[in-house]
């Protein structure tokens, strides 16, 4: 997401992590033929030692790990292919537009002296349920008249399990409440999960902390901060979102923080602080944006490198990347079904859309057509 855009033990945990990446690798030389459904569904588990810390901030041991129960057996069903060659691709190089190159970001609003040291990393959410399953994400802003009858009913005959909403943002504060103190309970009669997301430029970490605390009082299922690079203006650093989770760990208590983190590349890993989420977060929500790439190809890497850390709830492409120098046009029905089976089969807790607003008819069609059984995933 952007602010500007359109709207067991770790020997075991090792194994785990192993044998789902044979399992993905496998699906790309598949024939396709029908084939038996696994017993359970590979899902890392989750890794309970925190990360070593930043200078100046304490170190917390972390909870031991609970061993999680078995998730139902996913249906017979064939393996997605991959969808013929992409039109588009690759994405011609704009005139007189050779690259963009981020402005330096300013000095934080409160500086690394002045920040608290980060709470310590107590027990983590029960239940995953919030993030199991079929979701999609809602774009809205201060100004936006959110159809919530609407939203909840086309979710609910989508087969869907969760809706998550916008409630704020660095730049546009808190404004959560236009819209959790209708949509709760008309989601929740519905059967459905709400889940609220925040764009959080931690600048002022406990100042982003306290919109958490708002979302989460009104009784939202699950909270999923919307953290970014530097590109995006976030100062995301080891120190500052070890604070800034440490606080929204404390006002979520037993529900689920989904950490809504970019793609990670060869390029993330080595400046994105991936391992200051471990602590205090229950799953990574990577954005899998494939543009000209194989959407099974990115989740795959997702899986298997976030994975290691803690379960994984892919984020997909439902909109034209165009404006954003990707390739033009929405992503098609196959792709779409194949970033969904990939995910499933990957042993991803669950898989949403990114974003209600924009999402194409054809997407729409797989995302509501495509079975994810086996939702509860208890820790």
């Amino acid at each position: 997401m952007s602010d500007t855009v359109r709207v067991l033990t770790r020997p075991e945990r090792l194994v785990a992590a192993s044998a789902a990446a044979v399992l993905l690798t496998g699906l790309l030389g598949t024939s396709y033929a029908d084939e038996p459904a696994p017993a359970t569904a590979a899902r890392p588990a989750a890794v309970r030692t925190p990360a070593v810390p930043s200078p100046g901030v304490s170190a917390h041991p972390a909870p031991a790990a609970q061993k999680p129960a078995a998730v139902a057996a996913p249906t017979v069903r064939r393996p997605v292919p991959p969808a013929p060659p992409l039109a588009g691709c690759p994405v011609p190089m704009r005139p007189g537009r050779p690259g963009w190159t981020p402005k330096p970001l300013k000095p934080p609003i409160v500086s690394d002296a002045a920040l608290p040291v980060p709470l310590p990393a107590g027990p983590k959410a029960t239940s995953l349920d919030a993030l199991t399953g079929k979701g999609i994400w809602v774009t809205n802003w201060k100004t936006t008249d959110v159809d919530v009858a609407g939203v909840v009913a086309r979710a609910k005959a989508g087969g869907l399990h969760s809706i998550w909403v916008r409630t704020g943002g660095s730049k546009q504060g808190y404004y959560g409440g236009l819209v959790l103190p209708e949509l709760v309970p008309a989601a929740h009669a519905a059967g459905l999960k709400v889940v609220a997301w925040d764009f959080p430029f931690l600048s002022d970490p406990v100042g982003d902390a306290a919109r958490a605390r708002k979302a989460l009082a009104t009784g939202i299922d699950a909270f999923a901060p919307d953290v970014e690079t530097s590109a995006e203006g976030t100062y995301a650093t080891p120190r500052r979102v070890a604070l800034y989770l440490s606080l929204v760990r404390g006002h979520a208590g037993t529900r689920p923080i989904a950490a809504t983190v970019p793609r990670p590349t060869a390029k993330r890993r080595a400046s994105f602080p991936y391992a200051a989420f471990r602590p205090y977060a229950d799953a990574f929500a990577p954005m899998v944006y494939w543009s000209c790439n194989e959407p099974g190809k990115l989740v795959r890497q997702s899986l298997t490198e976030l994975g290691r850390l803690l379960p994984v709830h892919p984020v997909g492409q439902a909109y034209d990347m165009a404006e954003d120098g990707g390739r033009r046009g929405k992503p098609t029905y196959q792709e779409t079904l194949r970033f969904l089976d990939y995910s499933r089969r990957g042993g991803a807790v669950g898989a949403s859309m990114w974003t209600i607003e924009e999402i194409g008819d054809g997407q729409w069609k797989a995302l509501a057509g495509y079975r994810w059984p086996g939702r509860q995933v208890r820790r």
